[in-house]
Order: structure tokens, then sequence, then C-alpha cells
């Protein structure tokens, strides 16, 4: 399909005339605006400080200084380890789960590219300016330096899911990035889908799936981490993979993903 087509429902685009369109016109893919409306920005200035889920959605007893419950939860936990923040680009609704069903489960791997731009936007954001760093010390008490340098770590599939899925859907996300990319985890054995376990049998998991490539210890100590996935749903992947990393001794722990469930 050429860049003039949208990705997911195969219509004719019909992007706003801009320097940056004529000049990429049928070379960039991307989506028609009735398939992007559809989707729900999350407005990094309006979500859990912590998760990044849209704050517009819950009620506002369940927040507390811009974190939610459920973080607040993970923070009472202790296990939250070295791991900082999460921010993701739209909150999982229909659609979204239909988007990423197309792209997980019958191997649509280009509709990633669709997600180039908003991606590369956030990850921006997330290595911050000196005013952006600013405005979320007042906000949240958290001092970070300008410019933050990160080492990116997708989020690995099990060699089994790998063969039957032909991809891993964390490296096409963290490939948008234009970065270079550190395989510091490996994830051995097979279990059941994530995607068939509810919230609570994710929240109950207590053996970490991932371990530690002994080969990215140069890579990852004393350096700030960026993990990517597809979707943030209760945490505990991303906390997982955190603490899988943490003896190699990373400053940090961040994670970006594509979609809050």
């Amino acid at each position: 399909m050429n860049g003039t087509h949208c990705l997911i429902c195969g219509g004719i685009r019909q992007d706003p005339l801009t320097v940056r369109t004529l000049l990429l016109a049928g070379t960039d893919p991307g989506f028609c605006k009735n398939c992007r409306r559809k989707l729900a920005p999350i407005d990094l200035d309006d979500c859990c400080a912590s998760c990044g889920r849209d704050l517009r959605l819950i009620d506002k007893s369940f927040v507390s200084g811009s974190v939610c419950s459920d973080c607040r939860n993970w923070a009472k936990s202790g296990r939250n380890g070295l791991f900082g923040r999460n921010r993701s680009l739209f909150t999982y609704n229909e659609w979204m789960k239909e988007i990423i069903t197309m792209f997980k489960f019958r191997g649509d791997a280009l509709l990633a590219e669709g997600f180039r731009t908003e991606f590369r936007s956030v990850y921006r954001k997330l290595k911050g300016s000196g005013w952006e760093n600013l405005r979320d010390w007042l906000k949240t008490g958290e001092r970070r330096a300008a410019g933050v340098k990160y080492i990116i770590v997708p989020i690995p599939l099990s060699k089994e899911r790998l063969q039957e899925r032909g991809f891993n859907q964390a490296v096409l996300l963290a490939e948008l990035l234009g970065e270079p990319l550190t395989h510091a985890l490996v994830r051995p054995g097979s279990e059941r889908k994530q995607s068939k376990k509810n919230r609570r049998e994710r929240l109950m998991i207590r053996k970490n799936p991932f371990l530690f490539n002994e080969e990215a210890a140069g890579s990852i100590s004393g350096h700030k981490v960026l993990l990517i996935d597809d979707i943030y749903t209760t945490g505990a992947t991303l906390r997982f993979a955190a603490g899988a990393l943490e003896a190699a001794g990373p400053q940090r722990i961040d994670s970006l993903t594509l979609a809050h469930g």
C-alpha cells in the first residue's frame, strides 16, 4: 500500500496541504482523517504523573497530586524499584483495541509507521527541555536535567511468541524513534498470552518473566533507560522489566507505550 492510502482502512488520505505533505506526498505512511479521529490522544499536561493515564477519564476522587490511585498503590507495594514514569500516546479505547489486534495478531506490522510522528513527539517531550523539566518539578517535585539521553530498550517476546508472530511489536515501535536500540532483556520460556489474562491475574504474577542480557551491562550501567511497549495495562510488565535491569545499575528507568489500558 502506498503513502496516499490509509494504513487502517485502505481509503485515500486527504492530508492538510503543507510543505511537508507536498514534499513527502505518496511516501509517508499514515491514516485517513476518519480513522485518526476515532483515536483518543492523551494530553500529557493532564495525565497521571506516574503512569500517564488520561486523568480526564477517571473520577477526581481517584486522583491525588496528579497521581492516580493505581500508582499510589504501586508506590505502597514497594515494587516500583527504579521505575519512574510511563507516558502513552493514546487511551486504549475500542478503536485502538481493533488497531492493535490488526497490528499484533493479524500480522499488519506496517501499522506502526502511522504513529511515527506522534511517537517521536512524545519521546522528545519525555527527554525534555529545560522549561518542561522546570514545569514538571513544580508539578511533581521531581527534578531532571535538560535533554535526557535515554538508552532505548524494547520489551522482548519469548522465542515461541516471536516465531508465531514474525515480529516484535515493541521493536517496531522503538524503531520509530530513530535511535539505536539496546536488547538488554530476554524472555525465556513460554507462558499464557498477556492478552488472555485479566487485570487480577496480571497483578498476581510474582515471578519475573524477564532476564537481563549480560552483554548489555556496559550500555545500561549509570544510564537512563526508556522501555518501549505497545500497551500499559496494569504496569506489571514494565515494572518486571525494570526489575530485571536494576542489577546492571541504571540511573533510572522510564517507559513509553502506544496505548494506556
